[in-house]
Protein backbone atom coordinates (compact mmCIF):
# COMPACT_ATOMS: atom_id res chain seq x y z
CA UNK A 1 0.00 0.00 0.00
CA UNK A 2 1.44 3.36 -0.99
CA UNK A 3 1.90 6.14 1.55
CA UNK A 4 -0.94 8.11 -0.06
CA UNK A 5 -3.28 5.10 0.05
CA UNK A 6 -2.28 4.39 3.63
CA UNK A 7 -2.93 8.00 4.64
CA UNK A 8 -6.28 7.97 2.81
CA UNK A 9 -7.29 4.74 4.57
CA UNK A 10 -6.24 6.21 7.94
CA UNK A 11 -8.36 9.33 7.37
CA UNK A 12 -11.38 7.22 6.32
CA UNK A 13 -11.05 5.16 9.50
CA UNK A 14 -10.73 8.36 11.54
CA UNK A 15 -13.89 9.82 10.02
CA UNK A 16 -15.82 6.59 10.53
CA UNK A 17 -14.65 6.48 14.16
CA UNK A 18 -15.79 10.08 14.48
CA UNK A 19 -19.33 9.32 13.28
CA UNK A 20 -19.74 6.29 15.52
CA UNK A 21 -18.23 7.98 18.57
CA UNK A 22 -20.35 11.08 18.13
CA UNK A 23 -23.53 9.00 18.27
CA UNK A 24 -22.37 7.54 21.58
CA UNK A 25 -21.13 10.78 23.11
CA UNK A 26 -24.40 12.59 22.54
CA UNK A 27 -26.40 9.79 24.15
CA UNK A 28 -27.64 10.14 27.71
CA UNK A 29 -27.41 6.34 28.05
CA UNK A 30 -24.15 5.24 29.69
CA UNK A 31 -24.45 1.81 28.02
CA UNK A 32 -24.89 3.28 24.52
CA UNK A 33 -21.97 5.63 25.15
CA UNK A 34 -19.74 2.68 26.06
CA UNK A 35 -20.81 0.50 23.12
CA UNK A 36 -20.21 3.28 20.59
CA UNK A 37 -16.92 4.21 22.27
CA UNK A 38 -15.76 0.60 22.01
CA UNK A 39 -16.32 0.62 18.27
CA UNK A 40 -14.86 4.09 17.79
CA UNK A 41 -11.68 3.41 19.76
CA UNK A 42 -11.06 0.19 17.83
CA UNK A 43 -11.27 2.11 14.56
CA UNK A 44 -8.99 4.83 15.93
CA UNK A 45 -6.44 2.23 17.01
CA UNK A 46 -6.30 1.03 13.40
CA UNK A 47 -6.13 4.68 12.28
CA UNK A 48 -2.99 5.25 14.38
CA UNK A 49 -1.41 1.96 13.22
CA UNK A 50 -1.61 3.33 9.69
CA UNK A 51 0.08 6.55 10.89
CA UNK A 52 2.82 4.56 12.66
CA UNK A 53 1.88 6.05 16.05
CA UNK A 54 2.32 2.82 18.00
CA UNK A 55 1.87 4.15 21.55
CA UNK A 56 -1.41 5.85 20.60
CA UNK A 57 -2.54 2.70 18.75
CA UNK A 58 -1.74 0.42 21.69
CA UNK A 59 -3.39 2.81 24.16
CA UNK A 60 -6.51 2.90 22.00
CA UNK A 61 -6.55 -0.89 21.62
CA UNK A 62 -6.40 -1.21 25.40
CA UNK A 63 -9.07 1.49 25.68
CA UNK A 64 -11.28 -0.59 23.40
CA UNK A 65 -11.00 -3.57 25.77
CA UNK A 66 -11.40 -1.32 28.82
CA UNK A 67 -14.51 0.33 27.44
CA UNK A 68 -16.06 -3.04 26.62
CA UNK A 69 -15.18 -4.25 30.12
CA UNK A 70 -16.84 -1.17 31.62
CA UNK A 71 -20.18 -2.20 30.12
CA UNK A 72 -20.19 -5.23 32.41
CA UNK A 73 -17.87 -4.32 35.32
CA UNK A 74 -17.31 -1.27 37.50
CA UNK A 75 -15.26 -0.41 40.53
CA UNK A 76 -11.83 0.37 41.90
CA UNK A 77 -10.58 -3.22 41.57
CA UNK A 78 -11.18 -3.14 37.81
CA UNK A 79 -9.66 0.33 37.54
CA UNK A 80 -6.50 -0.86 39.29
CA UNK A 81 -6.16 -3.84 36.94
CA UNK A 82 -6.73 -1.73 33.82
CA UNK A 83 -4.35 1.03 35.03
CA UNK A 84 -1.55 -1.45 35.75
CA UNK A 85 -1.93 -3.08 32.32
CA UNK A 86 -2.02 0.37 30.68
CA UNK A 87 1.16 1.49 32.44
CA UNK A 88 3.05 -1.77 31.89
CA UNK A 89 2.28 -1.64 28.16
CA UNK A 90 2.84 2.11 27.76
CA UNK A 91 5.91 3.01 29.80
CA UNK A 92 8.38 1.06 27.63
CA UNK A 93 7.05 2.86 24.52
CA UNK A 94 7.26 6.36 25.97
CA UNK A 95 10.02 8.31 24.27
CA UNK A 96 9.04 11.98 24.38
CA UNK A 97 6.85 14.22 26.54
CA UNK A 98 4.08 14.06 23.93
CA UNK A 99 3.70 10.37 24.80
CA UNK A 100 2.20 11.39 28.14
CA UNK A 101 -1.03 12.62 26.53
CA UNK A 102 -2.44 9.26 25.38
CA UNK A 103 -1.35 7.54 28.60
CA UNK A 104 -2.82 10.18 30.93
CA UNK A 105 -5.93 10.42 28.76
CA UNK A 106 -6.38 6.66 28.89
CA UNK A 107 -5.99 6.55 32.67
CA UNK A 108 -8.53 9.34 33.22
CA UNK A 109 -10.91 7.64 30.79
CA UNK A 110 -10.50 4.38 32.67
CA UNK A 111 -11.38 6.10 35.94
CA UNK A 112 -14.45 7.66 34.38
CA UNK A 113 -15.72 4.52 32.70
CA UNK A 114 -15.06 2.17 35.60
CA UNK A 115 -15.88 4.41 38.58
CA UNK A 116 -18.25 7.18 37.46
CA UNK A 117 -21.66 7.56 35.82
CA UNK A 118 -23.85 10.22 34.27
CA UNK A 119 -22.59 13.82 34.41
CA UNK A 120 -19.32 12.94 36.17
CA UNK A 121 -18.57 10.24 33.57
CA UNK A 122 -19.06 12.77 30.76
CA UNK A 123 -16.84 15.31 32.59
CA UNK A 124 -14.05 12.72 32.88
CA UNK A 125 -14.47 11.86 29.20
CA UNK A 126 -14.19 15.57 28.35
CA UNK A 127 -10.81 15.74 30.13
CA UNK A 128 -9.77 12.55 28.33
CA UNK A 129 -10.79 14.09 25.02
CA UNK A 130 -8.60 17.13 25.75
CA UNK A 131 -5.59 14.87 26.38
CA UNK A 132 -6.17 13.01 23.12
CA UNK A 133 -6.71 16.29 21.27
CA UNK A 134 -3.25 17.43 22.37
CA UNK A 135 -1.81 14.09 21.20
CA UNK A 136 -3.56 14.33 17.85
CA UNK A 137 -2.43 17.91 17.27
CA UNK A 138 1.16 16.86 17.95
CA UNK A 139 0.86 13.95 15.48
CA UNK A 140 -0.86 16.13 12.87
CA UNK A 141 -3.82 13.78 12.52
CA UNK A 142 -6.50 15.88 10.85
CA UNK A 143 -9.28 13.31 11.21
CA UNK A 144 -8.54 12.65 14.88
CA UNK A 145 -8.28 16.39 15.67
CA UNK A 146 -11.66 16.95 14.04
CA UNK A 147 -13.03 13.97 15.95
CA UNK A 148 -11.85 15.28 19.31
CA UNK A 149 -13.09 18.83 18.71
CA UNK A 150 -16.52 17.51 17.91
CA UNK A 151 -16.35 14.92 20.69
CA UNK A 152 -15.66 17.69 23.19
CA UNK A 153 -18.74 19.51 21.91
CA UNK A 154 -20.79 16.32 22.15
CA UNK A 155 -19.60 15.72 25.73
CA UNK A 156 -20.61 19.25 26.68
CA UNK A 157 -24.00 18.77 25.00
CA UNK A 158 -24.61 15.47 26.82
CA UNK A 159 -23.54 17.09 30.10
CA UNK A 160 -26.04 19.89 29.47
CA UNK A 161 -28.81 17.37 28.74
CA UNK A 162 -28.03 15.34 31.87
CA UNK A 163 -27.88 18.49 34.00
CA UNK A 164 -31.18 19.70 32.57
CA UNK A 165 -32.82 16.31 33.24
CA UNK A 166 -31.50 16.30 36.82
CA UNK A 167 -32.69 19.88 37.41
CA UNK A 168 -36.11 19.00 36.03
CA UNK A 169 -36.35 15.93 38.26
CA UNK A 170 -35.39 17.98 41.31
CA UNK A 171 -37.87 20.71 40.40
CA UNK A 172 -40.61 18.08 40.15
CA UNK A 173 -39.77 16.76 43.59
CA UNK A 174 -38.02 13.59 42.41
CA UNK A 175 -34.97 13.55 44.70
CA UNK A 176 -33.86 10.06 43.59
CA UNK A 177 -32.60 11.26 40.20
CA UNK A 178 -30.53 14.11 41.55
CA UNK A 179 -27.30 12.14 42.00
Amino acid sequence: MSVTDQEWAAQVLGLLAFAISLMGYTSTSDRQLKIMMTTGTLLLALHFVLFGAWLAAISLAMNTARTWLSIYRKGWRWLLIVAVVQLVASIPLMITARDLFPVVGSLIGSYGLLCLAGFKLRAAMLVTTCCWLANNLLWGSVGAVLLDCLNASAHLYAMFRIHRAMASALANGDRTKGC
